[in-house]
């Protein structure tokens, strides 16, 4: 009798090597933008993952790590650039190289939650994430934003965040000390800077 035919182990296997990339893209804000580009990814037989956007005034900003077959990148890149009113650039990432991968999510060792609110000071946002980088910490999220105090003579400015370093800690590491330097700094600007530990994955907005 004539034998069963053996499965072919290709149907099992993508030829398509996947690609990762990051798409940095800016144009003016409007309905639909995000749903709009995330198709461009999916057309080409892509996927969505990481992503973080931002309204700046008029304009919006939206910054995806996406997955997306070897042999579509050229083509991904030609629908982004046809996009109206869309700046949008593809980076390649080096994942796919030989190296050791780095895990995407390295176990944190302290996570704080910054806020700041008081008088608008030229650098006043440089002289924080200094204090922050130079003591070890990573800015994971930032947002500022101003407006007339009551009464409409001087600016609030408002800063808030996250801020973050990974395991192991530095031996030096010190948040009092951060903290501490983040107050004077608040008084010497006239503002309040505020560091608070921050114990679980959620922060609030």
């Amino acid at each position: 009798p004539p034998q069963p035919k053996q499965a072919s182990r290709v149907a099992f296997f993508s030829t398509k090597q996947q690609q990762q990339l990051i798409i940095n893209a800016v144009g003016q804000d409007r309905l639909g933008i995000v749903s709009d580009m995330t198709k461009e990814v999916i057309d080409v037989g892509g996927n969505v993952g990481e992503s973080q956007a931002a309204k700046l005034g008029k304009h919006f900003s939206l910054m995806m790590l996406v997955e997306v077959p070897g042999d579509k990148v050229d083509a991904l890149q030609q629908n982004l650039s046809k996009m109206k009113d869309l700046t949008a650039t593809v980076c390649l990432t080096d994942d796919s190289s030989d190296e050791p991968k780095v895990p995407s999510h390295p176990a944190i060792g302290y996570r704080g939650q910054l806020t700041l609110e008081g008088a608008d000071n030229p650098g006043i946002v440089h002289k924080v994430t200094k204090i922050l980088s130079t003591n070890g910490l990573n800015i994971d999220k930032l947002s500022t934003s101003d407006e007339l105090a009551p009464g409409g003579s001087t600016v609030l400015f408002r800063m808030k965040g996250i801020a973050h370093a990974y395991k192991p800690l530095a031996s030096g590491f010190d948040v009092g000390k951060i903290k501490q330097e983040l107050t004077e700094l608040g008084d010497a600007l006239n503002c309040d800077i505020d560091l608070q530990d921050v114990t679980g994955e959620d922060y609030k907005q």
